[in-house]
């Protein structure tokens, strides 16, 4: 063969020459049934190499973008899940707020019964003081007629709620006679003295009108 000149017969009856590394492709003889299509030159095959690796770049870039989050959207979501947590906080504090205020409403409506039925505050507990209260609140006397009330205590009982005359069955701080005639007021009449004023200050009430009536006649009798 001629130097410089290699012909490559191909299964398929193709010949390819190679001049002075030049590739060119003849025509298959004719008659032939399974034609070679033509080999790229490597100028196109890199091409079409770089073509497909800057179309996979750009697919790949293209792909991280839409994963990326936009700025504006996420501030947003943030803002709205900002405002939601506040709203739960603020309503829990609402409720809790309107709980307190209920209790304290509750406590206040069993002070203000209390006070209707017994004529006294639950927190009081000085027998005096007991007796000042019911005065006002049950009978509507003032300090005038307390202090008639109070005359006549200090001399049956000096306010002791287990006083005992030792001569007579009379009891208890408005000294009953007996004692247990104080019990139409509760069966506690023995060791409470709410239980003994109040009957106390009813038996006034009855049979003398006002204190500084019971007090004009003990004075005049030495008893009421």
């Amino acid at each position: 063969m001629k130097r410089g000149i290699q012909t490559l017969l191909l299964s398929t009856g193709a010949v390819c020459v190679a001049l002075g590394g030049i590739t060119t492709l003849t025509a298959a003889p004719a008659g032939a049934t399974n034609p070679v299509p033509a080999v790229a030159t490597t100028a196109q095959a890199d091409a079409t190499a770089s073509e497909l690796v800057d179309s996979r770049l750009a697919g790949e870039l293209a792909s991280r973008s839409s994963d990326r989050t936009d700025p504006a959207a996420a501030a947003d979501a943030r803002s709205a899940q900002l405002t939601a947590t506040a709203q739960a906080i603020a309503d829990r504090e609402a409720a809790i707020e309107a709980e307190r205020q209920a209790e304290i409403d509750r406590q206040a409506a069993e002070r203000a019964a209390f006070i209707a039925t017994q004529g006294y505050t639950p927190e009081t507990t000085e027998p005096k003081e007991i007796a000042r209260q019911i005065a006002a609140n049950s009978y509507g006397w003032g300090e005038d007629q307390f202090t008639c009330y109070n005359n006549i205590i200090m001399r049956e009982s000096m306010w002791d709620t287990f006083a005992d005359n030792p001569t007579s069955s009379a009891y208890g701080i408005p000294q009953a006679l007996p004692g247990s005639k104080m019990a139409s007021e509760g069966a506690d009449w023995e060791t409470n003295p709410a239980t003994q004023i109040k009957w106390g200050l009813k038996y006034v009430k009855e049979r003398f009108g006002t204190p500084c009536s019971a007090w004009s006649f003990k004075q005049a009798n030495g008893w009421y």
